[in-house]
């Protein structure tokens, strides 16, 4: 299949890159590695006439950690830079390991952390662990900027509260507090194929006791998203695997999976279980061996 016509532009700075985006408005798109926005022009999904290359921008590829102010991902930032990061693996394990298990190193090559947000596939890994983790985007447009949390930046398949002409500058994950840890599971037919269902799982432990909890569930809704009531039944409490059970069952009863080419929905609820109880303990044992 051929690509359609249309104009190309490679701006070498943000300020530049959001210009163009404002001056087409809608008839434009920003490419950054390519990998979705490519194969949908390809199947005349999306028709854009005027496409802007963010690979020259400076400064969006940069991933750094800082005490105070917690890890900051440019938008650039490939998946596989995540995987092969010391910086995450020193200080955010988790997300290293999401990276890790998306799609082939072939196309984490290519793709980006903000291409990989902004495609808002309900199935997708690193952003399923960043939700976990309490990350928000940092949006840019021409003339304005704003920051928005992950978990509230998806409402529908595809769909995100970007408007026209903005696009996603970095990421920013608070810092992670003693005693905290994580766990990401993926159920596949393949260890790199597209997730059947997925888990994310983050813990604060105050000694023994659950100070605080995220559970971020993956391909069993419409968008990515935190199971809260199942949160609510492990906060406060020492977690047991009795607990785990319970929360898990919440999860399962918080999703709605449908059917599909990769799994039957009943298929997925079940998995939806197993997967939490396990990621639940996983990411106790975690934050008590030391944390991400």
């Amino acid at each position: 299949m051929r690509l359609p016509h249309f104009l190309y532009y490679a701006p070498a700075t943000l300020e530049e890159a959001c210009s163009l985006l404002a001056k087409h408005g809608t008839e434009s798109m920003p490419l950054a590695g390519g990998t979705d926005l490519l194969v949908k022009m390809k199947h005349r999904k999306i028709v854009p006439k005027v496409v802007v290359d963010l690979k020259h921008v400076s400064g969006l590829h940069a991933i750094s950690y800082d005490q105070d102010e917690g890890l900051r991902v440019g938008a650039l930032a490939t998946i596989q830079s995540l995987k092969d990061s010391i910086v995450l693996k020193s200080n955010c394990k988790m997300l290293a390991a999401a990276a890790g298990v998306e799609s082939s190193v072939q196309i984490r090559n290519l793709a980006t952390i903000g291409g990989n947000i902004a495609n808002a596939s309900p199935a997708s890994d690193a952003p399923l662990a960043l939700i976990a983790l309490g990350a928000s985007v940092a949006l840019e447009r021409s003339g304005s900027s704003r920051r928005v949390l992950l978990e509230e930046f998806y409402i529908g398949p595809g769909k995100t509260v970007l408007e026209p002409g903005e696009i996603i500058r970095e990421v920013y994950i608070p810092p992670l507090p003693p005693r905290s840890g994580g766990a990401y599971l993926k159920h596949a037919l393949r260890r790199t194929d597209i997730a059947i269902v997925s888990v994310a799982v983050f813990v604060k432990l105050d000694e023994d006791a659950c100070q605080d909890i995220r559970i971020a569930l993956g391909s069993v809704a419409p968008t990515a998203f935190r199971a809260k009531k199942a949160e609510r039944v492990l906060r406060n409490t020492n977690i047991t695997a009795v607990l785990a059970e319970e929360a898990a069952q919440a999860a399962m009863e918080e999703s709605r999976p449908i059917d599909d080419i990769r799994g039957h929905a009943e298929y997925r609820a079940k998995t939806v279980f197993e997967l939490t109880k396990r990621a639940i303990m996983e990411a106790v044992q975690d934050a008590s061996l030391g944390g991400i």
